[in-house]
């Protein structure tokens, strides 16, 4: 028979024990909770879904070349071009003998070619494709947002010929360069033409409209040569020097111009709402900057840079930065982090596109990122 003491000493014992278990469960309870709040963070921080796409024209150490076209992927090869759906799968394809091929990507229709040889090449979503002769050697090719195709042709004694296609391949301007060099070239998507040009005198950017034979404005920056230029979402052009960045509108009217500062040009990207350049302080590394410029040359936002930037693409307003090191960032417009991102240490281009989908591409294939969901 239990004395009163013992029963009140289970009961106490049983309290103390039951009081355990509260805690431990409640502790357990506060552990999963850390846990899934630790989880829902580095959630958010990842890309929606990830697929790593090995059909992308890149068997078998195939020196492929890519270019963002539409949500999907152009890659052209030594035998053969595709144009690849968001999916994955070939929309369209044929072959192709490209010592040295190149591509340029559109929504409506891609461009292919061999650089420095005539021939022009085309793929269409719908599975048809097109070629054409050109009147010489091809050297440089763009597609527009309206599907519009610019070529600069290397023809011999002359400084050079830019033309500008339909999407069929109808051909709807012509330009022979009298006072430079084309270097590159792109119409706007109210049919603004572009043109980089270089001389001896440096360089300059002549404005056409492809409707019209006549130069509609001039731009010229003496003593430098304009590596590239881009349209801005508003139609002003941004282009990049080895020293600065120039904002100019198809007027030929200077905006705005921005110093590198001593810096040397190390990536920039120069379409949508904003123009991107990375400058590093020194030629054997140093400290670098990333910058973005809304089209006025206002400074929306710097971030230092500690790895070399291999590449800048926009979807128009979000900017991806592959860094040297298996390091990728997307940024908003004001360059605040959205979501980082460790590619393949052979990653060496990446392409975003306005849906949200990102190639990162290399020797041994193509990542394939959904950062739109």
């Amino acid at each position: 028979m239990h004395s009163k003491e013992q029963t009140r000493s289970r009961i106490s014992d049983g309290t103390r024990q039951g009081a355990r278990r509260v805690f431990a469960a409640a502790a357990v309870l506060v552990v999963l909770a850390v846990i899934l709040l630790i989880l829902s963070i580095l959630q958010a921080r990842r890309p929606a879904s990830s697929l790593r796409q090995n059909g992308f024209l890149s068997s078998s150490g195939e020196d492929a070349v890519y270019a963002a076209a539409g949500n999907g992927l152009a890659a052209a090869g030594h035998g053969e071009i595709r144009l690849y759906s968001p999916s994955g799968k070939i929309a369209a394809e044929m072959p192709a003998e490209l010592a040295q091929p190149m591509c340029a990507g559109g929504a409506a229709v891609s461009v292919f070619y061999d650089d420095g040889l005539a021939g022009l090449y085309a793929l269409y979503p719908d599975g048809s494709h097109r070629s054409m002769d050109t009147d010489g050697p091809v050297v440089f090719a763009e597609v527009n947002e309206t599907g519009l195709i610019t070529v600069i042709l290397s023809i011999k004694n002359t400084r050079g010929t830019v033309m500008v296609y339909d999407t069929d391949l109808t051909p709807l301007f012509r330009w022979d360069a009298g006072t430079g060099f084309p270097l590159s070239a792109r119409v706007s998507r109210d049919d603004t033409l572009c043109v980089n040009c270089a001389s001896g005198g440096g360089g300059m950017l002549c404005f056409f409209r492809i409707d019209r034979e006549e130069e509609q404005a001039r731009f010229t920056v003496p003593d430098e040569v304009i590596l590239d230029l881009g349209f801005l979402s508003d139609g002003t052009i941004a282009a990049v020097t080895a020293q600065r960045l120039l904002l100019v509108g198809t007027d030929g009217a200077l905006i705005a111009e921005r110093s590198f500062e001593g810096g040397h040009l190390d990536a920039f990207s120069l379409r949508g709402e904003t123009a991107a350049v990375a400058v590093l302080s020194g030629y054997g590394g140093g400290q670098g900057t990333l910058t973005t410029y809304d089209s006025r040359g206002q400074t929306l936002g710097s971030v230092a840079a500690a790895r070399h930037v291999d590449a800048l693409t926009t979807d128009g307003t979000r900017l991806l930065a592959l860094f040297t090191g298996e390091e990728s960032t997307l940024f908003s417009a004001d360059l605040s982090e959205i979501v980082s991102y460790q590619p393949e240490e052979s990653v060496d281009r990446v392409f975003l596109t306005h849906g949200g989908v990102a190639y990162f591409a290399g020797p041994e294939g193509v990542t394939q990122i959904d950062f739109g969901r």
